[in-house]
């Protein structure tokens, strides 16, 4: 296993992951089917403002502050961050907007939930509060646009799937291609049976990520509550490069790339396979290459995720590389008689036969937002193009990639259990310790 204190997790976790492998995935949380709808479900009208809290305003949650502010009888009421010093920008763009209701500011996310004027809760945090703040919002009533990777282990993205279901939330997965025409057209495509058969997909993650160097411990900035911060992670002194985006480069908050910028391609990849399900095995191997830093996550790294009738490779790279088809973040599918590449979010292309002659292709943006504020309003999960369902599957499978990588060996996979096959190593890491009283309930309702 790569990383420190192997030991001291894998006794922590051991218990809990062996009683959470041993149930059903669809029964792992007791009475989740059969609870009744807690609250008032009713159908809000077209003309009726929505008011949405946006949580983490720094970096990904401004475009949450910008995205919900475009939408018609829409208005963001709170934002909350642990950071007082990161907040001004969103301030600013709501004041602009309504200078007579600025937006109300908290720092801790269990007071904003009890606030009854907000029914909304999107969720820009760090990824290791991703599952925790969206589960305490489903029990507050709130319904919730929740950013990709939906959980910071496997274990936790099944139970947010409960959770909504049992509090009769709509909750939508920020995996945003799913909304872009181009893409809903080429995954149209792939499935339409015209690249003949489809044996591979592949997901490309080839962005560009330096070292972050090396800093030591230091003190808590001043406007900033760490307890909070760490939620859910294990106590540790306060470092500037385990801190903002950082983060994503360190195991007790992050996912590495594959978690961060993969998660979008590898849910294309899932998508366009048709898997509904968890592969039956997943190997991976790579590395932190080129420079030596603080990170823990690897800069590089391939993952081959196996099933009856095809494989899915995805490739991070971070350092200097050469594109695939003219693709770098983006996914290829292979079939025998063609194949689809799609770059970046908005255009994707053919090639057909020997010498990949170029066939149909298209462009085409969307707006993830309206499509859930849409759900929202018909209180309709169908309606959604990234239920939480959908988000907890591809946030699971980038989870399994990185536990083959730390564990440096192929892992078989018990798809009906989501679970590892009489490996209690590897289930250990299906889910982690949890610190007081940031507790990712293990079961719900």
């Amino acid at each position: 296993m790569r990383e420190r204190n192997r030991r001291h997790f894998l006794h922590d976790t051991a218990t809990l992951a062996a009683a959470f492998a041993a149930l059903p995935a669809s029964r792992a949380l007791a009475g989740a089917e059969d609870a009744p709808a807690p609250g008032d479900a009713a159908k809000p009208s077209a003309n009726e403002t929505i008011r949405v809290a946006v949580v983490g305003v720094k970096g990904r949650g401004m475009d949450h502050v910008d995205g919900f502010s475009r939408q018609p009888n829409v208005k963001v009421t709170a934002i909350c961050d642990i950071d007082e010093n990161v907040t001004g920008g969103a301030r600013k763009h709501l004041e602009k907007l309504d200078p007579k209701s600025p937006p109300k500011y908290y720092q801790d996310i269990r007071k904003l939930l009890e606030d009854k004027d907000i029914d909304v809760v999107s969720i820009a945090t760090p990824n290791h509060w991703h599952a925790l703040a969206a589960i305490w919002a489903c029990q507050a009533g709130k319904d919730v646009y929740v950013e990709k990777p939906v959980s910071h282990n496997v274990s936790e993205g099944r139970r947010i799937v409960d959770a909504a279901r049992h509090y009769n939330r709509i909750v939508q997965t920020g995996t945003q291609c799913r909304s872009h025409k181009a893409v809903q057209d080429a995954v149209a495509f792939v499935r339409s049976g015209k690249l003949g058969e489809v044996y591979m997909a592949k997901g490309l993650c080839y962005k560009p990520r330096g070292s972050i160097g090396q800093k030591p411990d230091g003190p808590i900035p001043a406007g900033v509550d760490y307890d909070i911060w760490l939620g859910p992670a294990p106590e540790r002194p306060f470092n500037p490069n385990r801190f903002h985006y950082n983060w994503h480069w360190f195991w007790d908050y992050g996912n590495g790339d594959l978690g961060n910028q993969g998660i979008h391609q590898m849910d294309v990849a899932r998508w366009g396979l048709g898997k509904q399900e968890f592969p039956k095995a997943v190997m991976s191997s790579g590395g932190r290459f080129g420079y030596k830093d603080d990170g823990e996550t690897p800069n590089t790294l391939a993952t081959l995720f196996e099933f009856d009738d095809a494989e899915l490779q995805f490739e991070v790279r971070g350092l200097v590389t050469n594109p695939e088809l003219d693709v770098k973040i983006g996914n290829i599918f292979y079939g025998t008689e063609g194949v689809l590449a799609i770059s970046g979010y908005n255009t994707w292309s053919t090639f057909f036969g020997p010498n990949l002659e170029p066939g149909e292709g298209g462009k085409g943006g969307g707006d993830h937002y309206a499509n859930f504020l849409q759900a929202v309003r018909a209180r309709d999960p169908k309606i959604l193009n990234a239920d939480i369902e959908e988000g907890h599957l591809s946030s699971a499978y980038c989870h399994l990639g990185n536990i083959a990588y730390r564990l440096g060996r192929k892992l078989h996979i018990n798809p009906a259990t989501e679970s590892f096959v009489d490996d209690s190593e590897a289930d250990a890491l299906l889910t982690r310790p949890y610190r007081a009283p940031f507790v990712v309930p293990a079961k719900i309702g």
